[in-house]
């Protein structure tokens, strides 16, 4: 699998949008050659690709010109299941924490068919003013927005 844009993934058969995430289906073209299995690093892809979808769902519309961005402060990743080629699996996020200016977004992955839990993954982002090339507080209305769906 190449790099990847979360516009990109959803043109490949088998991806849709799920409210909180989305429904992929792992393709033979994205598994390291002699190999069975997604490899750890295709599957940051996928999340990233997720937290994307996040990005446009829940601060995009919040933010209306103002100049914002994320940085990934960390990254922590539980690997506990193979994802086999064609399975298909479901990432589903959820905002975790909300800090003055940045918040912990965690990501679970299940196999969709046998309802497995295949990975988890923490990625705590702190906002940016790519302008200013600083961190900073996010709007009111997308601090309150993530507020609440931290509960």
């Amino acid at each position: 699998m190449e790099p990847t844009s979360l516009a990109k993934l959803m043109k490949e058969e088998g991806v849709s949008y799920l409210p909180n995430g989305l429904s992929v289906r792992i393709h033979h073209s994205w598994i390291v050659e002699g190999e069975d299995r997604l490899s750890y690093t295709t599957l940051i892809r996928l999340i990233e690709c997720c937290r994307e979808h996040h990005w446009q769902t829940d601060i995009l519309p919040r933010i209306q010109g103002v100049p914002l961005d994320s940085i990934c402060k960390s990254i922590k990743a539980n690997l506990m299941k193979p994802i086999i080629v064609g399975s298909v699996i479901s990432i589903i996020y959820r905002v975790s924490e909300v800090r003055q200016k940045g918040y912990l977004l965690k990501f679970s992955v299940w196999n969709s068919i046998d309802q497995t839990l295949c990975a988890e993954f923490d990625l705590v982002s702190v906002f940016y003013d790519p302008r200013a090339r600083r961190s900073v507080s996010p709007p009111a209305n997308l601090f309150s927005h993530l507020t609440n769906l931290s509960k």
